[in-house]
């Protein structure tokens, strides 16, 4: 896999996830996968839905929460 296409984000801009939470669904190939936040806090949206993005690409961010 070198690319895949944003095809849906799963939290909303600005939304709090937790480590392991489905936060976007990739488009791979002629499949579709969700992908999990790898860390807890508050999740920033860089990227567009429907846009292929490359492998390593920035899509999203997660802030610490504030407390």
């Amino acid at each position: 896999m070198q690319e895949g296409v944003l095809a849906a984000w799963l939290v909303e801009d600005g939304g709090s996830v937790k480590e392991g939470d489905p936060i976007y669904t990739l488009e791979i190939e002629k499949s579709t996968m969700d992908v999990e936040a790898p860390a807890t806090g508050i999740l920033r949206h860089i990227a567009q839905q429907g846009v292929t993005y490359k492998v390593g690409d920035a899509i999203g961010e997660i802030l610490p929460a504030s407390s």
